[in-house]
């Protein structure tokens, strides 16, 4: 913990993406026309790429203005400010990753049409090897490890951005990220595709007018075994989960923040995500929604067969460490946002920091309101209203009038409505009664028709009693002759 705050202190990050300090004369008078007013503390993001802090209620302002007096640290304004905006250098973005989703006709339509739109403006288009046969020539290959790229563009759903996320392997300063989905609108691809010159206009004039902006912040997470050897590192945007993997039994960990024992859990899994992953399997497994500005980890049993033991939300500072117990009855297996399973035997652990650098996520407008549509609409709020409330007026409440008519008016309405529901309902019972009627004549038919072959029947029968008496006759003749 002290090491981690040594390294916000420095602006190393909290990342060393985000370096401390005020712009010189070009920045300052991009954030002019930017914010309207000096002064504004623009930082640096990653080469090419700049951000300055938005007015965030959540943080204390300076002395005699709205918050108080009291004065936070830069350490503590980088770690807490995640809502702002991104801006370019003179001359960039110069390049752009895309990244499609598989297997889907749609999509690489989609890419194609934005890289030549892209390309059309002088910048540089690359994908990844695997998505280049069923793309235009111009585009070139993406390498991690080559030639950093300024800006992402995803293309797809939220697990397209997560699969972006994890191409950076690395705890490096990342570029700006666009989402743009396919069909409904996620959390994380707050754009629909049919929108994404307009979208993209609008972040290319960045340089000129702010984009809004939020760091997603991104879990380090490391895998030790029982000997305190570190296995693996790895870099989730969602989340980190430790779960019984194929086993039919449940896992016992043992879970320590800072340092601190916290409990003992047997369950079918424990989750450790961030405010963007708190969303996904965390929201599944019964943990609270939390947006994504706000620093912290969200922890969440998966079927826990204590249920005293709730998610618990702690500071996004914690260090967290879930330890396989010598006594569990199976061991168990981890998942980085769904990818490198890993094997936990008995006595593992998995600690769980802060990455470093976070993902700037490109949003709708300021502040959490991009997340707050996706929310309504995944959740399917306001479904089954009459009429969603207006927005706010004048900062007084919410919007009370809804036109000249007044109540009077709406009472009315409803008892128009009442009058038109009980004519249908009427209605429903007028053919319901014309059916009950019309099933009565097809019994009546049926009984008729019964009636019809029971009395064919009965002929049959004298039919074949003739026979019968004929051959009677017929013997008598017979002996008649005979005599």
């Amino acid at each position: 913990m002290v090491g981690l705050l040594k390294g916000l202190r420095a602006a190393v990050c909290w990342g060393g993406c985000l370096g401390a300090g005020t712009a010189g004369a070009d920045d300052l008078q991009s954030a002019i026309d930017l914010e309207g007013e000096e002064g504004v503390d623009w930082r640096r993001l990653r080469p090419g790429v700049r951000w300055a802090r938005s007015e965030d209620p959540m943080l204390p302002g300076k002395a005699g203005e709205k918050g108080g007096d009291a004065r936070r640290s830069g350490a503590e304004e980088m770690r807490l400010g995640r809502r702002g905006y991104v801006s370019w250098d003179e001359g960039a973005p110069r390049s752009c990753l895309i990244v499609r989703r598989p297997k889907s006709d749609e999509a690489s339509q989609a890419v194609a049409d934005i890289g030549l739109w892209l390309r059309e403006r002088g910048i540089t288009v690359v994908a990844e090897k695997g998505a280049l046969a069923e793309l235009p020539p111009e585009f070139e290959v993406f390498e991690p490890r080559g030639r950093p790229v300024d800006l992402c563009v995803t293309v797809g759903g939220d697990g397209t951005v997560l699969h972006l996320a994890s191409l950076f392997e690395e705890d490096e300063p990342l570029p700006p990220v666009v989402g743009f989905a396919l069909g409904g609108l996620g959390f994380l691809t707050p754009f629909h595709v049919r929108d994404f010159e307009k979208q993209l206009a609008r972040v290319l004039a960045a340089d000129r007018q702010g984009v809004g902006c939020t760091l997603r912040c991104r879990k380090r997470c490391e895998v030790y075994t029982g000997g305190g050897r570190r296995m693996s590192v790895h870099h989730a945007l969602n989340e980190c989960i430790v779960d019984r993997g194929a086993s039919a039994s449940t896992i016992t960990v043992e879970l320590f923040a800072d340092g601190r024992y916290v409990t003992t859990v047997t369950a079918d899994g424990l989750v450790a995500a961030t405010p963007s992953g708190s969303t996904a399997y965390s929201l599944a497994a019964g943990g609270p929604m939390v947006a994504p500005s706000v620093p912290c980890t969200v922890i969440t049993p998966v079927a826990p067969l204590s249920l005293s033991f709730r998610p618990l939300v702690v500071p996004e500072g914690s260090e967290i460490i879930i330890h396989v117990a010598d006594n569990s009855r199976s061991m168990a297996r981890a998942s980085f946002d769904g990818r490198h399973q890993t094997r936990l035997v008995r006595g593992s652990s998995v600690k769980i920091s802060n990455s470093m650098c976070p993902l700037p996520l490109v949003g709708v407008g300021e502040l959490d309101a991009d997340w707050f549509e996706g929310v309504a609409q995944k959740m399917k709020w306001h479904r089954g209203t009459a009429e969603v409330p207006r927005t706010l007026r004048n900062g007084e409440g919410p919007a009370a009038a809804k036109g000249e008519e007044g109540e009077e008016g709406e009472e009315q309405k409803a008892t128009a409505r009442g009058s038109e529901s009980a004519r249908s309902l009427g209605k429903v019972a007028a053919r319901g009664s014309e059916s009950a009627r019309s099933l009565g004549k097809v019994a009546a038919r049926g009984s008729e028709s019964a009636r019809n072959l029971g009395k064919v029947a009965a002929r049959g029968s004298e039919s074949a009693r003739s026979p019968g008496k004929v051959a009677a006759r017929g013997s008598e003749s017979a002996r008649s002759l005979g005599k």
